[in-house]
């Protein structure tokens, strides 16, 4: 088996947790991005909230270069976006509980079926977000796919070492309210969504 590294590496992602620190330059909470898109959310989070550190992750390099591209010529110092595959790199980038929050917006539905393993939110993997995030840490999810929002919450509520949180409080107090590409437009079509949050509960084990 390819190790996890070398694999990542392939895949142009940094091959080794990286000094966060270093590349900010400064220490603060990292929010990180999953599946960014075009990147509005995480680009205006970053500039309303310059003492967090914002991680934008994306498997499209051109959504990535472009959001790269709009922080620079913005001068936005805290924000960094990163192509890779958030269902295998993420233990690469971040060490264990060096996260603050982990924010999924409108993951792909993968509407097939025989594809619903395809789908981001696996009983494995929130062991792995459990793992990076520190005590007190949040995942905070939405979608406009009911079904998904569903499966999310039983997949949660079936793990360990994590509570539920208002979602709705953290949307508007931590967040800031602030929208993605994809929220705008389910909000211009009058589409309803699910909202979800969960607190990484200090001392238990994912």
């Amino acid at each position: 088996m390819i190790p996890l590294r070398l694999q990542a590496a392939r895949r142009n992602v940094i091959p080794r947790p990286p000094d966060w620190d270093k590349a900010f330059r400064r220490g603060g909470a990292i929010f990180v991005d999953l599946g960014c898109g075009r990147g509005d959310l995480a680009l205006e989070l970053a500039q309303r909230c310059p003492e967090r550190r914002v991680v934008a992750l994306d498997n499209r390099k051109k959504w990535i270069e472009r959001l790269r591209l709009r922080a620079q010529r913005q001068g936005v110092a805290n924000l960094r976006a990163i192509r890779c595959d958030a269902t295998q790199d993420l233990p690469v980038l971040f060490p264990p509980g060096s996260v603050s929050a982990i924010l999924i917006h409108h993951p792909d539905p993968w509407w097939k079926k025989r594809h619903r393993k395809r789908r981001l939110v696996q009983v494995e993997w929130i062991a792995e977000l459990a793992r990076l995030l520190q005590p007190g840490g949040v995942v905070y999810l939405q979608t406009d796919v009911f079904d998904m929002a569903e499966e999310m919450a039983e997949r949660f509520a079936a793990a360990t070492g994590f509570t539920p949180l208002d979602a709705e409080a953290f949307k508007h107090k931590t967040l800031l309210g602030i929208r993605s590409h994809r929220e705008k437009r389910c909000l211009a079509l009058n589409l309803p969504i699910r909202r979800l949050a969960y607190r990484r509960v200090a001392g238990e084990p994912p």
